[in-house]
């Protein structure tokens, strides 16, 4: 009996041991299928978290939660990187100061801080400082006056070691002392430097009543890289504006020579639209192309190139421009043409992408020939696109233009002259003041501002202005005809002032008198030392 009673106690433990093992895998199994449906907070009962298996459950959750941490927080940099990457992107068009303020708006509140300072690095005759160019704390814009030298503070100290300063538990008062950021005293501040291509360009500061994460200073080391290029695009795109402001002022002095270059132009673009609609013409009209191909090679410089700008080939004309022999070039890269200057220009970085993509570029180009010197190519460079339309190689003509260029140059070079030593002044063919150099204001103790706009008369005494010669005075230049002579005028503080001048009457490309353009010299004292006394003795005058 005794061993049959044992027998019974040892298959009801086996029972209850089964029955617990049951429930504990049931409590396994429900929890491993909260965990799959992403609920990384379940809970298991304590007998299941003593066991070995809910160790390991307990211990592949906390994994998990880890990992899961991990990626939120890198979806969240990667975010934020997509994010600033498309606003500095359409913002590159804003001048330095208001990208500035919008860079530093987003961060501040992308990264929760509770304020901030962007500093650009400044310049000044060759003293390099930092100027606050945006400042944001609590939601309020703040436009302050605030410069730092290079090595003041943890911001000047952190361009000169070009590394990110962490500050935590910052004393009262640290920030009004170096970095301007306020009154209340913030828990943590983080200082970046903005460098591209180890170039510093600024300084970004950041202070929050919390602590920042390691994510967060991790995603503002790699934005401010970012934000170093776009303060640098925007720089080098003022730069080229200014420069194109400069050219346009030149411009006005090669108006005829650029109207006849864009005709010229056009009519070429107007040859490659017409080609480019009967492609499909052009097998049967093959003859006649090759015998105006052969023209253009035989008054033209021509030369091909692949659609990534390798030499394939060039004719005697242009050989003999660029003082080149076939073999010299054929299989080189169109840079070898091109001046240091233009290669590393923003224009110059897309132009072989942008005749890879099927569209033409003209205008006149400044090209370096075999000896080092400057050649000056009318031109056009077109793509050659195959029966599927698409670009299969490239077609410079050109015509060499280095003689009219530097005839330019030397024009330009006796008007400077001009400019420098005779009171000039510009107007309508109306009589409108449009333009006048210093020496003119000087002469007539004027300035720009308060003449431009305003009609010759002004600076006409009221017996002349009354005369019969000075009624037709201006329609006689509007026809075109030059007036010289020693003119009675009177300047700005109703002195009388003699000055011997022409009256030149300038044309367009159309042969019409846009404007007149008045040279003087000022005559007063000769004029008096000879005429005084005996005024009315003296020339015809107007």
């Amino acid at each position: 009996m005794k061993i049959l009673f044992k027998r019974q106690n040892v298959l009801n433990n086996v029972k209850l041991q089964l029955k617990f093992s049951q429930e504990q895998a049931k409590e396994a199994s429900d929890f491993i299928k909260e965990i799959e449906k992403g609920n990384l907070n379940v809970e298991v009962s304590q007998s299941l978290q003593d066991s070995e298996l809910g160790a390991s459950l307990f211990s592949i959750k906390n994994h998990l939660r880890k990992i899961a941490t991990e990626e939120q927080e890198r979806s969240w940099l990667n975010a934020g990187l997509a994010k600033f990457s498309d606003i500095l992107r359409n913002k590159e068009s804003l001048n330095l100061t208001d990208l500035a303020d919008d860079i530093l708006t987003n961060v501040v509140k992308y990264v929760n801080a509770n304020q901030g300072a962007l500093f650009i690095l400044e310049d000044e005759n060759g003293e390099e400082y930092l100027e606050m160019v945006a400042c944001y704390a609590y939601d309020r814009k703040k436009y302050l006056n605030k410069r730092l030298n290079i090595g003041e503070g943890i911001t000047g100290q952190c361009v000169l070691e070009k590394e990110v300063v962490y500050l935590k538990e910052v004393p009262s008062g640290y920030i009004k002392i170096t970095s301007g950021l306020g009154q209340s005293t913030p828990k943590a501040i983080l200082v970046s430097p903005l460098i591209v291509n180890e170039k510093v360009f600024g300084v970004l500061e950041l202070a929050s009543f919390n602590e920042f994460a390691k994510n967060k200073i991790d995603f503002i080391k790699r934005l401010s890289e970012n934000i170093a290029a776009s303060i640098k695009n925007v720089r080098e795109n003022a730069r080229i504006v200014s420069l194109l402001n400069e050219s346009q002022e030149q411009a006005e002095a090669l108006r005829s020579q650029e109207e006849e270059m864009r005709q010229n132009m056009e009519e070429m673009q107007a040859t490659q639209e017409e080609m480019e609609r009967k492609n499909a013409e052009i097998s049967r009209a093959s003859a006649e192309m090759s015998s105006i191909l052969n023209g253009i090679n035989t008054t033209m410089a021509t030369i091909e190139f692949t659609t990534e700008g390798t030499v394939l080939t060039a004719n005697t004309n242009f050989l003999t421009s660029m003082k080149y022999r076939l073999e010299d070039i054929k299989g080189k890269h169109h840079r070898k043409f091109v001046p240091q200057d233009i290669l590393e220009s923003k224009e110059y970085k897309t132009f072989w992408t942008t005749l890879a993509s099927g569209k033409s570029i003209t205008g006149v180009f400044k090209r370096i020939d075999s000896a080092g010197k400057t050649v000056w190519l009318n031109a056009i460079y077109n793509p050659i696109l195959n029966a599927g339309g698409e670009v299969v190689k490239v077609i410079k003509f050109a015509t060499d233009i280095t003689a009219e260029q530097e005839l330019i140059a030397e024009m330009k070079g006796i008007m400077n002259g001009i400019d420098a030593t005779m009171a000039t002044i510009e107007f309508t063919p109306e009589g409108i003041i449009l333009n006048a150099n210093n020496n003119f204001q000087k002469t007539m103790k004027c300035s720009l501002e308060s003449i431009r706009g305003k009609h010759h008369k002004m600076f006409v005494p009221a017996d002349v202005l009354v005369s019969d010669e000075y009624r037709a005075f201006w329609k006689r230049l509007a026809a075109g005809e030059s007036i010289i002579g020693a003119f009675k005028r009177v300047n700005s503080e109703g002195e009388i002032v003699w000055l011997h001048a022409i009256y030149n009457p300038i044309r367009n490309a159309n042969g019409e008198v846009f404007k007149v353009v008045k040279f003087a010299t000022d005559i007063t004292a000769e004029y008096n030392s000879v005429n005084e006394g005996n005024e009315a003795k003296t020339m015809a005058l107007l």
